[in-house]
């Protein structure tokens, strides 16, 4: 491969990816995959499913969270050092939005909006299934939550390991990819749900340890066409 691998874009191929059909049926009534569309307004993502189910509510999890890789993909000299060391220090939305712009972020009211519909989505799940919480255990729900995530991403960590530079990449991306969205499906696992500055600064945190995920794949990638693997 001559050019600059898009994150962004293998992300977009892993989602819409043709998936098994391994779900829990007693919370999993949808195995479309993820569609994402973009309102001309905003550039926000329209979600496609309903999340009161388990499988649509990982759905639109996953287009919220491409659309914010989306964005940052368009981004240009974004300072992520100066948002590591600083996320700590933030307490309210417009301190958020003051980082964001310092560390040259043009799209940070896109994004902050983008965690704000998560969450949403979130409460949304926490709401329409008592039973999921009354029947199983922490653990249990986080299995569940987990296993739908790598069935819509066809993710498998088992598979063996290749020496095809790109099929390294892709695999590393969509690691990145599972471990943001086990992130921001948290709230889901726990039950408790306080939506409020905490929740979207934590999302941020999350979208920032996703980029830096990224950034290594994206380097490794390189390195290793370098090294004389195959691209």
């Amino acid at each position: 491969m001559k050019t600059k691998l898009s994150i962004a874009g293998i992300l977009f191929l892993l989602v819409f990816q043709s998936c098994d059909n391994r779900a829990s049926e007693e919370l999993s009534s949808q195995n479309e995959t993820v569609k994402v569309s973009s309102s001309k307004g905003n550039n926000l993502a329209k979600l496609s499913f309903d999340s009161k189910s388990l499988s649509g509510y990982i759905s639109n999890q996953l287009a919220l969270q491409l659309e914010v890789r989306n964005l940052l993909d368009n981004e240009k000299n974004v300072d992520y050092s100066l948002i590591q060391s600083e996320l700590q220090n933030v307490e309210t939305i417009e301190q958020l939005e003051l980082l964001y712009r310092n560390a040259n972020i043009l799209h940070g009211e896109e994004l902050i909006s983008l965690y704000n519909e998560m969450n949403s989505n979130s409460e949304i799940f926490i709401n329409n299934n008592k039973d999921f919480y009354t029947k199983y255990t922490q653990d249990q729900r986080s299995t569940l939550i987990i296993e739908e995530i790598d069935r819509q991403l066809g993710y498998d960590d088992n598979l063996a390991a290749r020496v095809n530079c790109h099929a390294n990449f892709v695999k590393a991306s969509n690691r990145c990819m599972r471990n943001y969205a086990i992130s921001m499906t948290g709230v889901a696992v726990s039950g408790f749900f306080s939506f409020g500055v905490s929740t979207v600064v934590g999302g941020a945190v999350a979208t920032t340890m996703m980029v830096m995920c990224n950034s290594d794949a994206d380097e490794d990638y390189h390195d290793c066409v370098k090294g004389g693997g195959q691209p």
